[in-house]
């Protein structure tokens, strides 16, 4: 865990100077891979981005990681995206085994500063996603609404 967290925080330092069609971003929700990073290249209205974090994590159980790709557009003027995101979108541990729900996810964005600019970024997410762990300890399937909070460089 602290591995990642290290990686995480050199990452961003890099990324800070990014030019303006690019975007590197830390925070929590879905988009991000739980809690973690994401990686976006801006090509006129849109972002198309990787992500990458720690969805759940237990010291009995170990971590889960997520991990995806999406797409943002925006809407509304420079303030508001759309979008949608594939990948690991849920995860639970349970008698020391940890599942992943991989599936979609429509997202919502707000970003105070504007949609390429350096700034912090709320929204909010409506995920579906199905899992091919053991069905007697798991749920087969997980959907659900999530929250998100970053900050963007």
């Amino acid at each position: 865990m602290k591995y990642i967290l290290s990686f995480l925080a050199m990452s961003a330092s890099s990324f800070c100077f990014a030019a303006d069609d690019s975007n590197f971003s830390l925070g929590l929700g879905t988009d991000h891979g739980g809690i973690g990073a994401k990686y976006s290249i801006n090509s006129n209205d849109s972002k198309y981005y990787a992500s990458l974090g720690v969805r759940v994590h237990s010291s009995d159980g170990g971590t889960g990681f997520g991990y995806g790709v999406g797409w943002d557009h925006k809407i509304g003027g420079n303030n508001h995206s759309l979008g949608l995101f594939a990948g690991a979108v849920s995860a639970q541990i349970s008698h020391g085994k940890v599942a992943l729900y991989h599936g979609l996810s429509g997202t919502y964005n707000y970003y105070f500063s504007g949609f390429n600019n350096s700034s912090f970024v709320i929204g909010g997410s409506i995920y579906s996603g199905v899992t091919s762990k053991n069905e007697y300890i798991f749920e087969e399937s997980s959907s659900g609404v999530a929250l998100k909070l970053a900050y963007q460089w």
